[in-house]
């Protein structure tokens, strides 16, 4: 397989690799699409703590294509979602099924290899499947919009109230948006 490894700050080459079999409890994904955020930027140009060389990309859709013993979430040719947030399962939040406050938490694409890459192993845990009308491409958003929903949960907009937000980067577009079906009265603030 082909992956994309980032071997310095701002120097990537295309290499050849093994292609993955999954293990017990993993699944191997064919990558449909991966979407580039600002850590991936930063990362790429050397601003971000990383070990090279190292494969970027954590907002990632594709395709099961192989699963390992004890996996039954999911299924070869199954469409699905990458969850990139990786945690350890043993600390006290992630056994009080908190793990997104993990003690050791880190993301696919830093800490491990990530989806620039054709096939990606990982385990079934952080693989999420996808409706069948949901395109692979338009699917990478999700992660990003999970997160602002969550901190509007978090802050209880409510209809009637009001709400400014700063910034009107992919985040920011999504909180004005979210804000507005939630019924409260909205001042986005971007930079020109």
């Amino acid at each position: 397989m082909k992956a994309a490894v980032l071997q310095a700050p701002r120097r990537f080459a295309i290499e050849e690799r093994p292609r993955p079999i999954p293990g017990r409890g993993e699944v191997v994904v064919e990558i449909g699409a991966t979407a580039v955020c600002h850590s991936d930027l930063d990362m790429y140009r050397g601003s971000h703590p990383l070990h090279y060389p190292a494969v970027l990309g954590h907002e990632a859709t594709g395709t099961v294509v192989a699963i390992g013993a004890e996996v039954k979430r999911v299924r070869p040719g199954q469409n699905i979602l990458i969850n990139p947030v990786l945690t350890c399962g043993q600390c006290d939040c992630c056994r009080r099924g908190l793990d997104y406050l993990c003690r050791s938490s880190g993301i696919i694409g830093r800490e491990v290899d990530g989806s620039l890459s054709e096939y990606l192993c990982l385990a079934a845990r952080y693989v999420h499947p996808l409706p069948t009308h949901v395109a692979l491409d338009q699917a990478t958003i999700i992660e990003t919009l999970s997160t602002v929903k969550h901190a509007q949960q978090r802050a209880a907009i409510a209809r009637g109230e009001s709400v400014v937000v700063l910034g009107q980067g992919t985040s920011g577009l999504l909180h004005t948006r979210l804000a507005v079906l939630s019924g409260a009265t909205v001042i986005a603030v971007s930079r020109t």
